[in-house]
């Protein structure tokens, strides 16, 4: 094996990729990647996906979503209908839950071998869930004893998620456990962090005591407490 210097560049590393799109079945950039994913995840509760909700989400213009979207469209990996909702289609479809399950995998790693706490995973899976190889996807199942869910709560895609209703959903006096916090609102930053100070997780039984315009007031493991009028739709139950 040839010597080489500290700081010279690997030679043993190709420094162009030798996986071509036919070989990979069409390869998708790390943008066609964000705008995938951003489907999926805003599609989990089977609420309608438009190019308005897309942009939002992503911070981007709704001019920049438009140009993806038909990009998108024309590589077959999402359908427009007349009203403009955007499905995943075709290769586009498996190309996100990949990307999904990874997410979710690098989640459970995290918290499950690493000892990070439920909250902290959502960015630093972020991170990871695109350099994930097929391997190491195949291993982490194996090691982890095939999970079902993230942290979360969230379900890995081929999984059949419980049956679940919004927090607010419940009357006065009525308990439920805590089953998930949806994927989108993983996003908002600081979020996951509440809960978690509040005593709100997924397995935790939470009973509703009063519920009004400003403020939720529940009861967690006997401790009753307001919380964030938003936690009522955001955090999912058990139906």
């Amino acid at each position: 094996m040839p010597k080489t210097t500290l700081g010279e560049p690997n030679k043993f590393r190709p420094e162009e990729s030798t996986i071509t799109e036919k070989a990979a079945g069409g390869l998708s950039s790390p943008a066609e990647e964000e705008y995938l994913q951003a489907i999926y995840t805003l599609d989990d509760e089977g609420a309608q996906v438009i190019g308005a909700r897309l942009a939002a989400f992503l911070g981007v213009s709704p001019a920049a979503v438009s140009e993806m979207l038909h990009r998108l469209e024309r590589d077959g990996l999402v359908s427009l209908d007349d009203r403009k909702a955007v499905r995943l289609a075709g290769r586009g479809k498996t190309i996100a839950e990949r990307i999904a399950r990874r997410h979710r995998l690098a989640e459970r790693m995290l918290v499950d071998l690493l000892g990070y706490a439920w909250w902290k995973t959502h960015e630093e899976a972020e991170r990871i869930e695109h350099a994930m190889s097929d391997e190491m996807e195949e291993r982490l199942i194996t090691v982890l004893g095939n999970p079902e869910t993230c942290p979360h709560g969230n379900p890995m895609p081929g999984v059949r998620p419980r049956p679940t209703r919004p927090l607010e959903a419940l009357r006065p006096g009525e308990s439920a456990k805590v089953e998930r916090i949806p994927d989108q609102f993983e996003h908002e930053p600081g979020f996951l962090e509440y809960l978690d100070g509040v005593g709100i997780k997924p397995g935790i039984s939470v009973r509703v005591v009063a519920i009004d315009q400003g403020a939720l007031r529940v009861a967690v493991e006997g401790a009753e407490r307001a919380i964030r009028r938003d936690c009522g739709h955001k955090v999912l139950v058990a139906a």
